[in-house]
């Protein structure tokens, strides 16, 4: 501890003290300082590092100009954004770099990319308006910014769509954060009724078209019933889905529960032609 307060009249160290105020690497500074001069058995320096997206003297706010600026010519930077959050994949040039798989992400925000797969044309007004995507790809959008974090090197916010001039949430970003909560709520609903009702097991032909039938494993379910096929349909779904539910379940008026047709009620198979 001696050692490091030795230090502290050194021209390095104000320097370092007048880089921290300015916002210059102050995370890997702190870490450095720790590092140098902390005796690794004392407890008596605890300092707490502050995740880059909570520590504003970190973060930079850019504008659609100036992340287009960091697109890997004459050296320059690779960035990209997604959801508004600014990351540097420049370690990851061979496949951000240009003529790369993924080049076409850098210098913007193009959130519906990732999941509409649209790399043909880049419609700035529409390239980051997410909240018309279904609710299973607002999750994996949301898990494209996670890999991202993981992986990359956060940067800061870019102004427009979901961050203001002063870097805060627009109601556009609230909107999402919004449709996000709801799609995981009802993701994970959809994940208890699949518990209770486990998928069937499901073959096609071309002679006997769709066979659907239920075991003590089918849904990858170990469970001790077997179950009876049935037309399950979700709230929020376009169609059914093939569930195998308990006697004592037939009568629910949790879900909605449809017979096949031309099938026996209490038959552990069934099949039918979709015309």
């Amino acid at each position: 501890m001696f050692e490091f307060v030795k230090h502290l009249f050194k021209p390095q160290f104000l320097l370092i003290v007048i880089a921290i105020f300015t916002g210059v690497y102050y995370n890997e500074i702190i870490n450095w300082i720790v590092y140098k001069y902390a005796d690794p058995a004392s407890e008596s320096i605890a300092i707490k590092l502050q995740n880059p997206e909570e520590a504003a003297l970190s973060e930079r706010l850019f504008t659609r100009d100036d992340l287009a600026q960091f697109n890997g010519e004459n050296d320059a930077p690779l960035y990209l954004a997604i959801i508004g959050t600014v990351f540097d994949v420049t370690k990851g040039i061979k496949h951000y770099g240009p003529g790369c798989a993924y080049n076409f992400f850098v210098g913007r925000d193009a959130s519906a990319s990732f999941i509409n797969g649209q790399f043909e044309k880049f419609d700035e007004e529409k390239a980051d308006d997410v909240v018309s995507l279904r609710p299973s790809d607002l999750i994996s959008l949301e898990n494209w910014q996670k890999f991202y974090r993981k992986e990359y090197v956060y940067k800061g916010k870019l102004i427009g769509r979901f961050y203001d001039e002063k870097g805060e949430a627009t109601v556009y970003n609230h909107k999402y954060m919004m449709l996000l909560e709801q799609a995981k709520a009802a993701k994970a609903q959809a994940e208890q009724l699949r518990e209770v009702y486990p998928d069937c097991n499901i073959e096609w032909s071309v002679e006997r078209g769709s066979h659907v039938w239920c075991t003590t494993t089918s849904g990858a379910k170990q469970r001790e019933w077997v179950g009876y096929p049935r037309k399950l349909f979700e709230i929020g779904a376009n169609n059914f889905r093939c569930a195998c539910v308990q006697e004592k379940d037939l009568d629910t008026t949790e879900v909605m529960l449809k017979e096949y047709d031309n099938c026996a009620p209490h038959s552990h198979e069934c099949y039918y032609k979709v015309d």
